[in-house]
């Protein structure tokens, strides 16, 4: 397992009170697990899904949910902009 960094903005920041935190997590996946156990899954409705993310691992972004993780990554979860 991996110690990653994770860095949460806009919606998720607001929902799960948490700005910044650290995992242990193998692959990209597994990051959403590990956050929503760390917030109860209650905090943002129905819980933190990567489907739900534009994710971002050492400032590139990556939609492979399956990404290996290494230590030191860093990862922002950003909510899909909205608007009209």
């Amino acid at each position: 397992m991996a110690k990653v960094k994770v860095k949460l903005f806009g919606v998720f920041r607001i929902d799960s009170k948490i700005a910044e935190t650290q995992v242990e997590a193998e692959k990209l996946k597994d990051v959403f697990t590990a956050l929503n156990v760390q917030t109860g899954g209650a905090k943002m409705d129905s819980g933190l899904e990567f489907k739900d993310a534009v994710v971002y691992v050492n400032g590139e972004p990556c939609a492979r949910r399956s990404k290996k993780l290494s230590d030191g990554d860093e990862l922002w979860l950003l909510s899909p902009a909205s608007g009209g």
